[in-house]
């Protein structure tokens, strides 16, 4: 009998904890289940947010290529950054990813706008575009007439690539009338993902640019580098559909005049582009200083000289290079000089990283997901980030 109550109370005190242990751990079990939904819930957005931004034109569909575009434009009724002239998935428009770029002169994406036209008033984002790998110079030299780089390619966290193959081209000037372009390769990069060439130039240069095209298993990305560092308050540079546009810096340096000359007077020489298959093509070509290539740098962000050119968007540019004939701000030589200015389209080449948006409260409050885009025939990752907000902007 004895035994029995002791069976009983065992029993009792059994069931009591289990019955504790049941009311504590349910909330905890309850509270992540609630915080795994909201995740996926996160996530589902996200996935559906992506899908807009790279997959949906927009409207109109060639909202990125208005000349006139303004920060809030009325004439925007959805937001979207693929092409509307390639049907592949996951090809955007480089005149719309052109209007992520904060500072863009020619006017840029309001970030809350485009999360009023996504519908996203609750949540915040930021879309970053990454290069599939790192191109990074090592150095440069050039030495009678011989021009040494080194170069190095790594993969996102670091680790080297070897065996990827790269594509020299120098762009040179020297003195007033000389403009020469030589190219040179491939070389490939060795167990440490080094590449390293030697380019026979027929000229000293004054000023000279490397474009490098290096292509990792068929995925090719252009990095650009330049001989001297130039500080460009010459122009500003954007290309909206076929039409290159130079807008001019607010604070121009006072350039020593010529008889007869403007102090802030510019001529435009050479202009070429290269494309994403390592194909060049010679825009412009004028020496003279005469009307059609000259530009006043003037002061304030107005546009200055623009000029279309048909077929320049189908030839998707990846690098623009322009030969000036001015007077750099940083210039330890007096006068005006042919000055190399590189510009990337879109604006987000090589090694660098573009960001468009705002800045998660928490990363364990947010959703990453990323994919493969193809922007002016080269590919790139793109990344979005998602986060609820804790309260209304």
């Amino acid at each position: 009998m004895v035994n029995a109550v002791y069976d009983h109370i065992f029993a009792i005190i059994i069931v009591g904890m289990i019955f504790v242990g049941a009311v504590v751990a349910l909330p905890a079990m309850s509270l992540i289940n609630i915080e795994a939904v909201d995740q996926q819930q996160l996530r589902n957005i996200a996935l559906n947010v992506f899908n807009a931004l790279l997959l949906d034109t927009g409207e109109p569909a060639n909202w990125g290529s208005f000349l006139d575009f303004q920060m809030n434009d009325p004439r925007i009724k959805r937001f979207g950054l693929a092409s509307a002239e390639d049907s592949a998935l996951y090809v955007l428009d480089p005149d719309k990813v052109q209007r992520l770029v904060v500072g863009n002169p020619l006017n840029y994406c309001d970030y809350n706008k485009v999360r009023e036209l996504l519908k996203l008033q609750d949540y915040g984002f930021r879309l970053r575009i990454i290069p599939p790998f790192n191109v990074s110079f090592l150095s440069q030299s050039v030495d009678n007439n011989i021009l040494n780089y080194r170069a190095r390619v790594s993969y996102l966290d670091g680790r080297p690539i070897p065996n990827a193959k790269c594509n020299a081209t120098v762009v040179y000037t020297k003195d007033q009338k000389y403009f020469y372009i030589n190219q040179s390769g491939p070389v490939e990069t060795d167990a440490m993902g080094i590449c390293e060439d030697n380019i026979q130039l027929k000229v000293q240069p004054d000023y000279y640019t490397i474009v490098l095209r290096v292509t990792v298993a068929d995925v090719a990305t252009l990095v650009v580098i330049s001989g001297q560092t130039i500080k460009n308050t010459i122009a500003r540079i954007n290309i909206v559909y076929d039409t290159i546009i130079l807008s001019s810096w607010k604070d121009p340096p006072n350039y020593n005049a010529e008889p007869g000359e403007s102090p802030e007077d510019v001529w435009i020489f050479d202009i070429v582009a290269f494309g994403s298959d390592g194909s060049m093509r010679k825009l412009f070509e004028d020496h003279t200083r005469g009307t059609g290539n000259k530009f006043n740098s003037g002061r304030g962000p107005f546009i200055r000289w623009y000029q279309d050119f048909p077929g320049l968007h189908d030839f998707e540019p990846v690098v623009l290079i322009f030969n000036f004939w001015a007077e750099p701000e940083n210039s330890t030589k007096p006068g005006r000089q042919q000055v190399l200015i590189s510009m990337a389209y879109p604006d987000i080449l090589g090694t660098s990283i573009f960001n468009y948006g705002g800045i998660p409260e928490s990363s364990e409050s947010s959703v990453t997901i990323q994919r493969s885009v193809i922007i002016s025939g080269m590919t790139y990752i793109a990344e979005l980030t998602l986060w609820k907000e804790s309260h209304g902007i």
